[in-house]
């Protein structure tokens, strides 16, 4: 049995690989998700951070790697 736990397909994964800030403490970190509110370059998106311990919402800093064809 497998000890990782699953998790929806988009989140952390796949899609861009973004550089973000938390909303909660400020912490930067490069994050991949699909699930973007607004531009991708500029938008924000619903994630977990290891510093807050909880899920919370992300700022899009900027695009540092598209995501390849097949994750689109």
């Amino acid at each position: 049995m497998s000890s990782e736990r699953a998790t929806a397909p988009g989140v952390g994964h796949v899609g861009p690989l973004l550089s973000a800030r938390c909303t909660g403490c400020g912490k930067t970190s490069e994050k991949r998700t699909t699930e973007i509110v607004g531009e991708p370059s500029r938008g924000s998106f619903q994630h977990v951070c290891h510093s807050c311990r909880v899920v919370t919402w992300w700022n899009v800093l900027e695009v540092v790697e598209e995501s390849p064809e097949g994750d689109r």
